[in-house]
C-alpha cells in the first residue's frame, strides 16, 4: 500500500477501534473517545495540507477520504449545542420514577443516580394517559422493551430496564412507572445515562420514541401538553 494511503486509512481505523473496543470492554469509554479525537485531529491535518497536496498531485481522493471522519465530531458538536446540558430526563421531573435497578447496578466509576427534582427544559416529554388497565400497560411495555433489545426487570412501580447503545456500548438506565387513577392510567418514564454530563439528546429521544410506540400499541392514549404537566406539578 502506498504511504499516502496510510494516513487516510488511519483516520477511519482509529474511531472504529475506539468505539468497538469500548463496546467490547477492551478499554474504558474515555480511551475510545481519545482515539476518536486523535482521528479528528489527523483528519484536520489532512484538511490543512490539502492545498499543498494539490500542487504535488492530481489524485486527492485519498486525502478527501481521510477528511470525512472529521464530520463525526462536528455532528456531535452541533448536537451538543442544540441539546440541553442534561443526562437524566423524565416525563415527571419533579417526582421522577425511581431508578431502583440502576442503584444496584451502577459502579463507583459511573455517575450517581440524580436525586429529584430533575432539570425541566423546553421540549421536555410529558406522560401518557390511557384508559387501558395498568396490567395491560405493563404487559405491552415489557413486550416492547424486549423487542427493542432492552434488559428488563419488574420494579415496584412498574418496569426497570437497561439499554445498551449501539456505538460505544454505553449502558443507560430506564424506569417506567404506571399509576392507576380514578378514570385513566398515567404512564411516566425516566431515562438516565451512566456516563457524561450531556447525553446529546439521547434520553429525550428515547422516551419520545418509546412512548410513541407504546401509544400505538395501547390505542387511545394521549400526551398532555407540558403546560398541563407543569400545572399538575405546581399543585403538588
Amino acid at each position: 500500500m502506498h504511504s499516502s494511503l496510510w494516513w487516510p486509512l488511519l483516520t477511519w481505523l482509529l474511531p472504529l477501534c475506539g468505539a468497538l473496543g469500548s463496546r467490547a470492554h477492551l478499554w474504558p469509554w474515555w480511551l475510545g473517545f481519545i482515539l476518536c479525537l486523535a482521528s479528528a485531529l489527523l483528519s484536520l491535518v489532512l484538511l490543512l495540507r490539502l492545498p499543498w497536496r494539490y500542487r504535488r498531485t492530481t489524485n486527492l481522493w485519498p486525502d478527501i477520504w481521510g477528511i470525512t471522519p472529521l464530520l463525526l465530531p462536528l455532528l456531535f458538536l452541533v448536537q451538543a449545542l442544540r441539546s440541553p446540558l442534561t443526562n437524566d430526563v423524565s416525563t415527571d421531573p419533579y417526582h421522577p420514577p425511581r431508578l431502583q435497578w440502576a442503584e444496584l447496578l451502577r459502579s463507583p466509576e459511573d455517575l450517581p443516580v440524580s436525586p429529584p427534582p430533575l432539570q425541566l427544559f423546553p421540549g421536555n416529554p410529558g406522560p401518557l394517559y390511557t384508559r387501558a388497565s395498568p396490567v395491560e400497560v405493563l404487559a405491552e411495555a415489557e413486550e416492547l422493551m424486549t423487542e427493542l433489545g432492552w434488559q428488563v426487570r419488574p420494579g415496584s412501580e412498574g418496569i426497570d430496564a437497561v439499554v445498551t447503545t449501539g456505538w460505544f456500548g454505553f449502558q443507560d438506565d430506564v424506569a417506567l412507572r404506571v399509576f392507576a387513577g380514578p378514570k385513566e392510567t398515567r404512564i411516566d418514564m425516566r431515562s438516565a445515562s451512566r456516563q457524561g454530563r450531556s447525553d446529546l439528546g439521547v434520553n429525550r429521544a428515547r422516551i419520545i420514541d418509546f412512548l410513541n410506540r407504546l401509544n400505538e400499541r395501547l390505542g387511545g392514549a394521549y400526551k398532555p401538553k407540558m403546560e398541563k404537566l407543569k400545572e399538575e406539578q405546581d399543585a403538588h
